[in-house]
């Protein structure tokens, strides 16, 4: 999962969240352990990027975080406006390191198997500033492999 959300450059069907209580676990959602296949889709300046694998995600890390997504990227980014919605989160996102910008999304849970995320800003990079957007899926695909 960290592997596709790292790689923004990158998670809506009724699925009731409650908000969150405290504020270490806003933004997060909880899923099946299991089997991930994680894909996601990246538009940066009207370049498309891809990227897809599978990946065990076991039972304690068993939860899809938006605070993970923030630091995995590696670029000194933090979240804002977190906001439970009744399926997931809207958040923004803002980065202050080698691409820095901002973005605002979504990550929406449509069941324990099935997470999406999208999100749309503008970053800056050498200087020249272009729009990029991402949508991302998580789909539980069976257990995981012994071994």
């Amino acid at each position: 999962m960290r592997k596709l959300i790292a790689a923004l450059t990158v998670c809506l069907a009724p699925c009731a969240i409650a908000p969150v209580a405290n504020a270490e676990n806003a933004g997060e959602v909880q899923v099946l352990p299991g089997y991930w296949n994680w894909s996601h889709k990246t538009r940066l300046a009207a370049i498309e990027f891809t990227e897809e694998n599978t990946e065990c995600l076991p039972e304690d890390k068993a939860q899809v975080s938006l605070q993970d997504l923030a630091e995995d990227l590696d670029q000194n980014c933090s979240l804002s406006d977190v906001i439970a919605n009744e399926s997931g989160y809207d958040f923004t996102l803002t980065c202050n390191g080698f691409y820095a910008g901002e973005a605002t999304g979504s990550m929406t849970k449509l069941s324990d198997t099935d997470v999406m995320m999208q999100a749309a800003g503008r970053v800056v990079l050498a200087g020249v500033s272009a729009d990029f957007d991402f949508e991302a899926q998580a789909t539980r695909v069976g257990t995981c492999p012994a071994g």
